[in-house]
């Protein structure tokens, strides 16, 4: 890290939103000028401002925040209604991914509840999930802005949930819901929680 911050002192790297969307830019379609919250990605943005090449380009750039923007959500911990108010808000922004790969955009997304009536939805990480001629998976992801890009393999999807939600769900006694995952526009068929908090 000290030798990053020598040779880049204003570039923080760049994290899972980032290399997620790099991967996936020319699969995914954003068609409305919808209302965007992009509060959440102030680390994002200051990473792209600052880093040594241009990333995205400006129509990228306003996808990518589309994509990753905090969504309004209610005071409950019910994550079937969260699922639903997430899903609703990529429709209304017309976000899509292009059928024609077989690479999906896995996004674990959060709850934050600030009070009864200040309720969000973000995406906490994300990554890319490639199937293999094997039947197999792999996940791409960077775990943080300063660690490297990490690609795993997993026998399954339901192996992928547990290892995403055993990273994630780790709120104890917090008014919120559990984290859970969409597959591109809609929740992972795999999805459930692994553990009672």
């Amino acid at each position: 890290m000290e030798l990053w911050n020598k040779k880049y002192p204003d570039f923080i790297g760049y994290n899972c939103r980032i290399t997620a969307f790099d991967l996936m830019k020319d699969k995914i379609s954003v068609k409305a000028e919808a209302k965007v919250n992009a509060s959440n990605l102030f680390m994002d943005q200051d990473a792209l401002k600052n880093a040594p090449t241009k990333k995205f380009s400006g129509k990228q750039r306003k996808a990518f925040e589309s994509v990753f923007s905090t969504v309004q959500t209610k005071y409950t911990k019910n994550v079937a209604t969260h699922a639903a108010i997430w899903a609703k808000d990529w429709k209304n922004k017309k976000i899509s991914v292009s059928g024609k790969t077989k690479a999906t955009l896995i996004s674990v997304v959060l709850h934050s509840s600030f009070s009864k009536t200040e309720n969000e939805l973000f995406v906490g990480h994300t990554g890319v999930l490639v199937p293999t001629k094997n039947h197999k998976y792999l996940f791409i992801e960077k775990l943080s802005f300063q660690l490297p890009y990490q690609v795993t393999r997993f026998e399954s999807k339901e192996q992928l949930n547990d290892y995403l939600m055993g990273m994630y769900d780790t709120e104890w006694g917090q008014d919120t819901a559990k984290p859970f995952i969409m597959e591109n526009t809609k929740l992972m068929k795999e999805y459930h929680a692994v553990s009672d908090r």
